[in-house]
């Protein structure tokens, strides 16, 4: 049982040094700010790997979101919009964000 247990610590060990974080995932060009205030895959078919950094990167942003809204007397959605600006500023160069139209580009 003891034995199990170690093989199960050190299993989620390697898994999570081998999880993509956002910044790697940004820099591999493989997710970018979206005009949404929030992130997304900016290739076609991104891995369950991305999938799920997205969603929990979001998660966050939106329940931090609300919190925001709530404190300052705003809606959610004049949040997320002072949120996307914010993160196009924030955006490092050769990472990608997404304009106004919806199109991926490149900082």
């Amino acid at each position: 049982m003891k034995r199990m247990l170690t093989y199960f610590a050190i299993l989620f060990f390697c898994a999570n040094v081998l999880a993509i974080d956002l910044q790697q995932a940004k820099a591999q060009g493989l997710v970018g700010e979206a005009n949404t205030g929030y992130v997304a895959a900016v290739t076609l078919s991104p891995t369950t790997e991305i999938r799920q950094l997205i969603l929990e990167v979001n998660k966050e942003r939106k329940e931090s979101y609300q919190r925001i809204a709530v404190s300052h007397g705003l809606t959610l959605s004049e949040v997320t919009r002072l949120a996307y600006k914010k993160a196009i500023d924030r955006t490092e160069p050769g990472h990608f964000y997404q304009n106004a139209s919806g199109l991926w580009v490149k900082k």
